[in-house]
């Protein structure tokens, strides 16, 4: 099986936020044996996405709070590998552009997010009828 290769030049921002996302180094330990990764956090202070090329994005910390935070996760179509928030609209914020991590991969979406308020009315019927 060949192994998939994220592009080394990602400049992810944060989903919530919309700022450009920092180098990470993760550090996971397993009995004796330590391995290293890169991934991207935001720099906002007390916001807990990361994101990583292999993975998408995700929730730094493992306490209950976290547990939480919901975490976007959009496919790419060509292959289905995590993408990732390349840029914002700047007047409106919820048409997004997203691009695939894997090194040669030429996918993009543009992405116009609808926003609901958690106590919508809308949004309660829906759900009571579907």
């Amino acid at each position: 099986m060949a192994v998939e290769r994220t592009r080394k030049d990602l400049r992810p921002l944060c989903y919530v936020h919309h700022v450009e996302m920092k180098p990470v180094q993760l550090e996971k330990s397993s009995n004796s044996f330590t391995t290293y990764s890169l991934a991207y956090a935001c720099p906002v202070s007390g916001c807990v996405i990361c994101y990583a090329g292999e993975t998408g994005y995700f929730a730094a910390e493992s306490n209950e709070e976290s547990k939480q935070t919901g975490v976007l996760r959009v496919g790419c179509p060509q292959d289905g590998l995590p993408m990732y928030l390349a840029a914002v609209h700047p007047e409106n914020t919820t048409l997004r552009l997203w691009r695939c991590a894997k090194t040669d991969c030429p996918e993009h979406l543009t992405v116009q997010e609808l926003i609901f308020e958690p106590n919508d009315p809308f949004l309660e019927q829906y759900f009571r009828t579907n």
